[in-house]
Order: C-alpha cells, then structure tokens, then sequence
C-alpha cells in the first residue's frame, strides 16, 4: 500500500511527525492548471484524529515535493466492519486561494511576470504583513515570452493565475521542499504529430486504443468585433472597438462590452492613449473567449499502451485521430493514482480535443 508521510506546522516551520502505511485505499490526483486532491482511507484511531490539524500535510514516500494539505474528516464507526476515517484534502497549490487581490492591480509585460507581481504582492512581500506566507517562494523564472495586458480588483488570486495560465497554456505547480513551498510555472511537451522532436503519442482506430467519438461544431457564440465602453458617462464615455480579423457585411459579428470598472487611475494613471490600449486588450480577451468552438472528444481504450512518466507527462500533447481522418490535440491536464485491495491503477484525464 502506498506510504504517506504526514508533516505537522510547528513553530513556523513543517515537519515530519508521522508515517501512514496501513491505509485501505488511496487516491491521488494531480492536476495540470488546477489544484489536486487526495482521499484517504484508514483504519480509524485517536492519534489520528489528533493528527490532522488545517495545517497537515502529506506527501508519498519517495515523492515528498507532491504534497495534500489535510481540509477534511469524517469518521464512520461500525461493530461489524470496523471504524474508519475518510480523509480528504487538495494540493498545496490551493493555499494559493486563501489571497485575492484587493488593491486595484495593473499590468503590461509577460504573463509570467503578470503571476509573479501577483504572488508577491499578496503572499510574498505584502504590503499588509499579516498576508505574508513566510515559507511561500517563487521559483525559477522561465522566460517565457507570452504577453498580457491586465487589470485586476477583488478577484480570488487562486482564480485570476489560472485564467492566466489557461489562457497561455501553461502549468503550474507548489513544490513542498524542505518544508517550504515554491511555486512553478510550466509547459508540457507537445508529444502530438505536428512535432518531429519526440515520438509521438497518438489516439486512433489504426491503433486500437481510440473508441466512439464525438465531433461538434459550433458558431452560435462566434463574434468577431467588439466595442468595449469604459469610463464616462453619455457622450463623453470612453468606447473602443476591437477586432481580430477584418469582417464585413453579413460575416460581421458585433459584441458589446461593459468595462466601467475598468479604471485608468489605477496603480499608475494612464494617458488617454494608453487606457484606450487597455480596452482595447480587454476586447481582445473577449473576442478570444467567443470564437467558433469545435469540440471532438471520444473513448480512450487503452491508456496503458503509454506509461505515465516516460511516454508522457501531465501538461503534454497528444494526437487523436478518428475514422473520417478528423484529427485533434489534446493535453494531458490530470492524473488519477489509485491503489486499493485491487491494486495500484493510474488514470490519465484529457482536455477536450482541439
């Protein structure tokens, strides 16, 4: 049975107090640009009851850097079966969402730039310093040259690096190293056949390990202009208008935008010019989110024809391709471990197939 180590908060720093190796069943997801989760189930006993305060945490034996915080108890007792505990938690990444960002933030640079202000200004070095985590670090930089223009008030931090992150594809992670946490951001190796760097991994009927699918195609939702009106008020109001692509006649689509609370006194004020710039990108964000939408999506029959690890990893890119020769990527965004009076299985999770 899979052997966890539980750490214990005390005096400021984590460390370890206690080995689990008698558990009945274990789960344990990761995810690519989410938090994960565990569940835990254990004979049931006074020590652990005492054990698992809101701060414990649980890594793996030989992985200690993939670490649950413990959020969750509950306790069943039974004569005949026995009394056991249930316990679950998330990834630490999820501290994350114990921040929002409540002083109207701005930002022009790269996305990983973007995050990293965020995280230092509400975790890190906080103004406040009841909002510091002191063992909360940023990683390594990686370069990554993705820009963004942002402005950001009263969000969940937890939430506003996500869309970030969704939006520009990228990973993240908390390591748990030497009782502390750092922070990562990340990409995934494209394993799919528009590549010729890896082999590839590839989904499809010729290989047997691709069931039923499902193609849609969907233009209900498709715009491809915007006006995005800011401040003022009637005719003084500050209104922008975006595209993408050029359209006209009856390919033109228009989206209408409320950016009143967008502000050009934010942290810096902005001229007229620069805040007509930053409408302008909050339109553009818009236009990106109501495109045509094609979703292909199916069975995947034999996930084991690839180990976990070493054919691919979680944030990589697969290929399926299905009978009628349409073909998608997928990324690889969870993985399940489970292991039980069964075994050990693993379960990988796709996204939906561009």
């Amino acid at each position: 049975m899979m052997v966890l180590y539980v750490w214990q908060y005390i005096n400021g720093i984590y460390q370890k107090t206690a080995l689990i190796d008698y558990s009945s069943s274990v789960i344990w997801v990761q995810r690519f640009v989410d938090a994960g989760e565990f569940e835990l189930y254990v004979p049931a006993s006074r020590k652990l009851l005492e054990l698992f305060t809101d701060q414990t945490i649980l890594t793996r034996a030989g992985d200690d850097e993939n670490a649950m915080i413990f959020e969750k108890m509950s306790l069943t007792t039974d004569d005949e079966n026995g009394d056991y505990l249930t316990i679950t938690g998330r990834s630490i990444d999820s501290i994350i969402e114990r921040r929002i960002v409540p002083k109207q933030t701005s930002f022009t640079g790269t996305a990983e730039n973007c995050i990293r202000k965020l995280l230092t200004e509400n975790i890190i070095s906080p103004s406040d310093s009841n909002r510091k985590i002191d063992i909360f670090s940023l990683g390594n930089t990686n370069g990554f040259s993705e820009k963004i223009d942002k402005q950001v008030t009263g969000k969940n931090l937890f939430t506003t690096i996500k869309e970030i992150c969704q939006a520009n594809e990228y990973g993240f992670r908390c390591r748990f190293v030497g009782g502390r946490i750092v922070f990562e951001l990340y990409k995934g190796t494209n394993r799919s056949t528009q590549q010729t760097l890896v082999p590839p991994v590839i989904f499809s009927p010729q290989f047997e390990n691709l069931g039923k699918t499902e193609y849609t195609r969907d233009t209900t939702s498709l715009y491809n202009a915007v006006y995005v009106a800011g401040e003022g008020e009637g005719k003084d109001r500050v209104i922008v208008k975006q595209t993408l692509v050029h359209r006209e006649g009856l390919y033109l689509r228009e989206l209408w935008v409320d950016a009143r609370t967008t502000s050009s006194n934010a942290e810096e004020t902005l001229s007229p010019a620069d805040y007509q710039i930053l409408l302008g990108m909050q339109g553009a964000e818009e236009l990106e989110s109501t495109k045509e939408t094609v979703e292909f999506s199916g069975e995947m029959l034999d996930v084991n024809q690839y180990r976990y690890g070493v054919d691919y990893n979680l944030g990589d890119k697969v290929s399926v391709v299905n009978e009628y020769g349409i073909k998608g990527t997928a990324i690889v965004t969870e993985i399940t471990e489970v292991e039980d009076e069964n075994g050990y299985k693993i379960v990988p999770t796709f996204s939906e197939w561009s």
